[in-house]
């Protein structure tokens, strides 16, 4: 894969000593400002090429150009996303941009493909899509299968609220569960519908 390194000096004041690099290859621009980052945008690109295509070939073209910003710490992510320190990454549509914490912190979890396409799903996906779905669809385009238990007896409202504003790790991870089994419920009844 061919990309392109530039040093682009200070992006925010949050990175008051940082020296962020960015990188380019079709339809993606990554910014790093840390070298052990930088060493992992070959694989980040060829995650984010390949979710380029597959979203493509399921019918949900993404932006022709997406930034993706991988935070050199946690203060940096958290200023700039304003959610908390369990949520690796966000997806933000009106710039067509993806924050993420530290790519070292997703390589651990064995996370970096999953939440690149996960991400990605949501910059592409249908506007005015309630965030149950959105989230659930996401996680079945990742390739993820939430290992926490659905959230028994919720309404949709309070199902939204939870994904919008989570309290702690533990009600994330279920009410991601539960997004993902409502989406698996919705596809089986679209699946039913169309057949003759």
């Amino acid at each position: 894969m061919r990309w392109v390194l530039l040093a682009v000096g200070v992006f925010s004041p949050l990175a008051l000593a940082q020296t962020w690099q960015t990188a380019r290859a079709p339809g993606f621009v990554v910014q790093t400002a840390s070298p052990e980052d930088a060493r992992h945008l070959p694989e980040v690109f060829r995650v984010l090429q390949k979710a380029r295509r597959d979203l493509i070939a399921a019918g949900y073209p993404p932006p022709p150009a997406v930034r993706v910003v991988v935070h050199p710490h946690l203060k940096s992510y958290t200023a700039a996303t304003r959610l908390p320190w369990f949520i690796l990454a966000a997806a933000n549509r009106n710039r067509n941009q993806i924050d993420s914490q530290r790519l070292r912190l997703l390589l651990e979890r064995g996370a970096l493909e999953r939440t690149l396409r996960h991400e990605l799903f949501h910059l592409a996906q249908p506007a005015g899509w309630p965030r149950w779905k959105a989230e659930g669809m996401a996680l079945r385009f990742a390739g993820d299968r939430p290992r926490a238990k659905p959230l028994d007896n919720i309404g949709e409202a309070e199902l939204e609220r939870l994904l919008a504003n989570p309290p702690d790790p533990a009600t994330l991870s279920r009410a991601m569960a539960t997004a993902f089994w409502w989406v698996g419920r919705w596809q089986a009844g679209q699946n039913l519908r169309q057949q003759p």
